[in-house]
């Protein structure tokens, strides 16, 4: 995610994410209007050039076809991943918009299939594999997929959901048999942080700690809540009058999220390594610079758990390190069991 005059800490930098979603409206404008297309490319152009020229970046796309659980066809196919291609370094399969089950199944891989056929037509990047949320059982066969193709990357969209070892187990699992675990990264994408009650100040990071689940890097949410049409609209009734409540910063101090109507349970900790300023998220009424405040904290406390916990205190481990954050403490044993099940290599 990026805004132009705004500076993060650099430390924090080095994985970048260009999230699109595409429809078949879209598409269809790309493939038949020049000037469409020219804006759209440079638009993502304007986005990849704000990167360091030593950062991974990732394009992911997602396609939302104009009737259910319809596939892309073959030039539709040929646009997104050349889309993704030429504005990533690793190469993610686009997501799609389509809930996959053992009905169409068969049909996601020729999906796939073509996916990979198409980018491999002229390519010299690693692909990256996208897992959807999915019937348990079917993960072993998509990971099969993905082993059979030498691909070691991974792209896990939670799909709005609030991450939790159970969906990352039998994934971790399998690349582990397949003796590949500590080659492989996981990316996750989408993952809820967890339910804003409008009375509570400050709630646990239940995304952020989806680390010790075996995740490598964590992106943006980019997926609302869904409720039906009756609650969206007593919801917005909520919203329009303690609009507040959706703006939360996250304090590496405890790994809570906390509101920031006034900014006073946050002054005390509010970082020093950042050049956001507090009064400038307080007055943000997009809510772009918590957003941004929030990658780059997380950016920060995670490149801590991995290098600093290694190198700077033998004697502590990535479990007495977080077993510290007070806002997550009741989701310690969780974390416990899951952090005991990936590789120490990772971890300790």
């Amino acid at each position: 995610m990026f805004r132009n005059k705004i500076t993060l800490n650099q430390n924090a930098l080095g994985f970048n994410e260009i999230y699109k979603v595409v429809d078949s409206k879209k598409i269809t404008r790309l493939l038949t209007d020049a000037d469409e297309h020219d804006h759209f490319s440079k638009t993502l152009l304007n986005l990849s050039r704000k990167c360091q020229s030593t950062d991974l970046n990732v394009c992911v796309l997602k396609f939302i076809p104009n009737k259910p659980n319809l596939f892309p066809a073959k030039n539709e196919i040929e646009l997104l991943t050349d889309v993704a291609h030429s504005f990533s370094d690793v190469t993610p399969i686009p997501l799609l918009s389509i809930k996959i089950d053992n009905s169409n199944f068969s049909a996601y891989l020729d999906y796939l299939q073509s996916c990979y056929d198409t980018i491999e037509e002229l390519n010299s990047k690693p692909i990256m594999g996208i897992l959807p949320r999915l019937p348990r059982e079917l993960y072993p066969k998509l990971l099969k997929f993905y082993v059979k193709n030498q691909i070691s990357s991974f792209c896990f969209d939670f799909d709005g959901q609030t991450p939790d070892h159970l969906k990352l187990r039998p994934i971790m699992r399998y690349l582990n048999t397949e003796g590949i675990l500590d080659e492989t990264l996981i990316y996750g994408i989408n993952a809820k942080p967890g339910r804003a009650l409008k009375n509570t100040n400050v709630i646990p990071s239940k995304d952020f700690i989806a680390y010790g689940f075996g995740l490598d890097v964590l992106g943006e949410n980019h997926i609302g809540a869904k409720f039906s049409r009756e609650y969206l609209k007593k919801l917005r009734e909520a919203i329009a009058n303690q609009q507040e409540n959706k703006k939360r910063v996250f304090m590496r101090s405890d790994y809570g999220y906390y509101k920031t109507a006034n900014g006073a349970e946050i002054l005390s900790s509010y970082p020093s390594d950042t050049a956001i300023k507090l009064d400038d998220i307080l007055h943000d009424t997009q809510s772009t610079l918590q957003k941004l405040f929030n990658m780059e904290q997380q950016s920060l406390e995670a490149k801590k758990i991995r290098v600093s916990l290694n190198t700077l205190d033998l004697n502590e481990t990535i479990l007495t390190y977080v077993g510290k954050k007070e806002q997550i403490k009741k989701d310690m044993s969780r974390f416990r069991i899951a952090a005991e099940a990936v590789s120490q290599t990772t971890l300790q």
